[in-house]
């Protein structure tokens, strides 16, 4: 057998190699019809709870600059600890203003950060005691304005 060129070898290897993943691409791309290997994703649980912003209400003009939130939360309650044994009404709260985390509360009333004059969004959910959401999620929000 005739001994190829050094310079050659690896060429020739890295092409064998790239037919062999494409190949395998193909024969795995559509036409199959055996089912879909399982997860281990669990299905999360429906929650009973219903939870509403008090204030700040939707479109509510607010002059302080540390706005209080206030929640109303029926169909299940607030607990304290974290848990992998979660229930449909028990959870805490995750507290979101324009789109970052502020507060994971025990409560239902909270003092927002230092606000910037302008609009603001907040979002609140009532996730489960393992701190994940429930499905479909138990989520509100309202927007809001802070005043010069």
């Amino acid at each position: 057998m005739r001994q190829l060129p050094n310079r050659i070898r690896p060429t020739r290897l890295a092409l064998a190699a790239l037919a062999i993943v494409l190949l395998g691409a193909c024969s795995s791309a559509g036409g199959s019809t055996s089912a879909p290997a399982p997860t281990s994703v669990v299905a999360r649980p429906t929650s009973t709870a219903k939870l509403t912003i008090v204030t700040p209400r939707n479109g509510q003009t607010l002059s302080r600059q540390t706005p209080d939130v206030r929640l109303s939360l029926t169909g299940a309650k607030l607990v304290s600890h974290t848990t992998t044994r979660i229930r449909p009404d028990q959870g805490h709260i995750h507290l979101l203003v324009d789109g970052k985390l502020v507060a994971m509360n025990y409560g239902l009333d909270e003092r927002l950060p230092n606000l910037t004059p302008g609009q603001h969004l907040v979002q609140v959910e009532f996730v489960a005691a393992d701190h994940a959401p429930f499905d479909p999620r138990v989520l509100t929000q309202a927007a809001f304005t802070v005043k010069p």
